[in-house]
């Protein structure tokens, strides 16, 4: 997780120091903040799961042993 909420940081570092003006059309940006969010969810599922892969999450619950 130290790896994620460094890049988190860095992300944010990055939106936050965007130059403006900012056009509605740049893809720049757009990239950047899809990438914060998508880290965002990464940190959320990692810290409500105890910090698993989601293959282990799958496999903890009952994974290929299912009914």
């Amino acid at each position: 997780m130290p790896e994620l909420e460094r890049r988190l940081q860095e992300i944010t570092s990055e939106i936050r120091n965007y130059p403006a003006p900012i056009a509605r059309c740049d893809e720049q940006l757009t990239a950047l903040l899809e990438e914060r969010m998508r880290l965002l969810n990464e940190l959320t599922q990692a810290e409500h799961c105890g910090g698993c892969s989601p293959s282990a999450r799958w496999i903890n619950d009952g994974g290929f042993h299912a009914a």
